[in-house]
Order: structure tokens, then C-alpha cells, then sequence
């Protein structure tokens, strides 16, 4: 396989679902098998991991690592840092915990820098690094992958004020139609919208938005 047919295999868009959230500050990422995977299949198996630096600092309880993943000739470097908790010496398996942390964030940091995930991530990250205008092309979503369903087909760039997801084209022409409502603030998901604005709803159009859910494609 030619290395530039592997870095476009890389990069190409995980399928719907792929983004989680984490439990304590709802943030999206994709969890760090779904890299392994990705760069296994990508590569077909052509690739190395090389762990070119782990410090483990127990007085100040921290561990850094930095690994290298190089594919043919090319190689990126990922950093990751991680805190141990409690005491190594009474729990050693906290230390492995903080170890295997550092290793895995310096794994997707590196992966990062070539870009993997940064189409699914896009939708998610408007009021970050998505929102510049030179990136603006990752917000539009290629064709979706044979026999896999894309969510994000129906995704605009508006982002949910309180699940934090992507807006769908549907919840953002239903908030055009609240009154008085200014939806370049006031972004929200149906689910979210507060019932107080959705009062403000003729009975017609909420059975219109009702329906046009009930028939979109999976």
C-alpha cells in the first residue's frame, strides 16, 4: 500500500456513533481503541509504536510520556501527561493506571497530528479549533461509508447550549420559526428547548417538525 493511500485511509470518517462523551464534563472524543483499530486497518499492520520517553516523577506524582508512531519513513510524536493518585507504594496499581494514561494520551496526540478524527470531531469543537475558516472544509462531510449510516449528514454548526451536540437541520429551522427568538444565541436541540419557548409554538408546526423527525432517513 502506498503511504499516501494509508494517511487518506486514516483520515477518513469514523462511522456514526464513533463520538463519545465523557461522563464528567460531557466533552466528545473516540476512545483509544478505535485509534488502534484505525491506524491497524489504515496501515495494514505497517506501522510502528515507540515509547521514546516515560518519566515517572513519584515525589510530584505525575508521569509523562512521549511515543513516536511512524508509518514507512514518516513518523509523528505525541505527548501526554497524567497524575498519579494516592500512593504508588501502598496502591501500585495506581501507578499503572497513570502510566498507561500518559501512554495512551501521548498515543492519540500523536495520531492527531495526522489528522485522524478530526472529521467527526469537527461538528463539535465550532467554538474551538473547528471554527476557523481554514478548516471549514471538515464541517462538510464526505459520502458515507458503504452499509454505515451518517449522522452527521443532517448536522449543521450550530451547537446544542446544554447536550453540547451539533444542531440538525431540522432542530435549527424549528428555532427560526420560534417568535422572538434569537437562535444565533438561543441554540438549542428540540429535547432541550425549554417548554416555555416551545408555548411559543403554533400546534401546526410542532406537528409538522413532529412528523419530518418521524420520516427521517436512518
Amino acid at each position: 500500500m502506498e503511504y499516501s493511500e494509508m494517511i487518506s485511509a486514516l483520515k477518513r470518517q469514523f462511522p456514526s456513533g464513533t463520538v463519545q462523551f465523557r461522563d464528567d464534563n460531557n466533552r466528545p472524543y473516540i476512545p483509544n481503541q478505535v485509534y488502534t483499530d484505525r491506524v491497524e486497518s489504515a496501515t495494514g499492520s505497517q506501522w510502528d509504536l515507540e515509547i521514546k520517553d516515560l518519566d515517572i516523577n513519584i515525589p510530584y506524582k505525575y508521569v509523562k510520556a512521549i511515543v513516536r508512531i511512524q508509518i514507512g519513513p514518516h513518523f509523528r510524536d505525541g505527548y501526554g501527561l497524567s497524575i498519579i493518585q494516592g500512593e504508588p507504594s501502598e496502591q501500585p496499581n495506581r501507578l499503572k493506571i497513570a502510566i498507561d494514561s500518559a501512554v495512551n494520551s501521548a498515543f492519540v496526540e500523536a495520531l492527531d497530528k495526522y489528522q485522524v478524527g478530526w472529521i467527526d470531531l469537527a461538528p463539535y469543537k465550532t467554538k474551538d479549533w473547528a471554527s476557523n475558516p481554514a478548516l471549514q472544509h471538515l464541517l462538510v462531510q464526505g459520502a458515507p461509508i458503504a452499509g454505515v449510516p451518517v449522522q452527521s449528514q443532517e448536522q449543521t454548526v450550530h451547537q446544542c447550549l446544554i447536550c453540547k451536540r451539533p444542531l440538525s437541520s431540522l432542530d435549527w429551522d424549528f428555532l427560526g420559526k420560534v417568535p422572538n427568538l434569537n437562535r444565533g444565541k438561543m441554540t438549542y436541540c428540540f429535547n432541550d428547548l425549554p417548554d416555555h419557548l416551545k408555548r411559543r409554538v403554533d400546534n401546526k408546526t410542532l406537528q409538522e417538525y413532529e412528523q419530518q423527525q418521524t420520516h427521517r432517513p436512518e
